[in-house]
């Protein structure tokens, strides 16, 4: 049996202590200060015990956030699965450099940084002079108070961010049909085999497994996609429309200076994600 060399264990060291650094630590404070009620900037902190969960959880803003982060939950899953597995599969099936193009032209909101995007989007909504309501009225349409209206609200945070999402998923179910052998494809076309009947029983069971974990991960990280647009957009509102846990959170600790609450609502996101990815991990582990 062969031993590492002696210092071997300087090799991982800088990985193993930016993951001390930036994520363990870090996960213990939160633990610790949701125990606490401090504001921030006193010098000085009380011990509040299980107080600031049981303020949590009895806010109603809070329950509110919850009900608007499964919406989103739920409104992003097409975009995160169904919408980018189609042109992936579309694009795949059709290689050329026209495919390219149009992967590249697709791919082009993951490369924008979002809080430029967000911004730019704030411009193109303005209810009096963006360019959307501008077309609008020039077709004689009406002209909707986009981010303004607890109705539209939401709908269009989705879609802003769907963009990126979809467009990068397309790009993982592209990397997953590379492994495909489009032999089988063409021995199926030449049984008589239609293109639906190909992408049916040949190349959706090859990306069964890609699929669960793009849901999984838009079941976990959905709230946090929408964060970036929602902090910019709308600030939650309006009235609540556009709330979700993680910008909860930021408010409690950043707006109201409320670091207690902050930690709790932090702890409790973590476990309850946590349980929903181990409960996806052993899901998948069975397709």
């Amino acid at each position: 049996m062969t031993t590492a060399p002696r210092g071997a264990w300087l090799f991982p060291a800088p990985a193993l202590l930016g993951l001390v650094v930036w994520m363990y630590a870090p996960m213990v404070a939160t633990g610790v200060l949701s125990f606490l009620e401090w504001d921030l900037t006193s010098p000085t902190w009380t011990f509040a015990g299980v107080g600031n969960y049981v303020r949590l959880v009895t806010q109603p803003e809070f329950a509110n956030a919850v009900g608007r982060t499964l919406l989103y939950v739920l409104a992003m899953l097409p975009f995160a699965t169904v919408v980018p597995l189609g042109l992936a599969i579309v694009l795949w099936k059709r290689p050329g450099r026209a495919s390219d193009v149009y992967r590249a032209l697709l791919f082009l909101p993951v490369m924008l940084a979002p809080v430029a995007t967000a911004i730019s989007w704030r411009f193109l909504l303005n209810p009096l002079q963006g360019l959307v309501n501008t077309l609008l009225g020039g077709l004689g349409l009406p002209q909707p108070n986009w981010l303004g209206d607890p109705g539209t609200a939401l709908p269009v945070i989705v879609l802003i961010t769907a963009a990126k999402i979809a467009a990068l998923n397309m790009l993982l179910f592209g990397a997953a049909l590379t492994a495909l052998d489009r032999s089988c494809l063409e021995a199926a076309h030449v049984d008589g085999a239609t293109e639906w009947q190909t992408t049916r029983h040949i190349v959706l069971p090859q990306l069964l497994r890609t699929t669960v974990l793009l849901t999984l991960l838009c079941v976990v990280l959905a709230g946090q996609w929408v964060f970036t647009n929602v902090a910019v957009l709308t600030q939650g509102g309006p009235d609540g429309a556009t709330d979700n846990i993680y910008y909860r959170l930021y408010t409690y600790g950043f707006t109201f200076f409320d670091i207690g609450t902050a930690s709790a609502a932090g702890v409790v996101i973590v476990l309850v994600l946590g349980l929903v990815a181990l409960v996806g991990r052993k899901r998948r582990a069975r397709t």
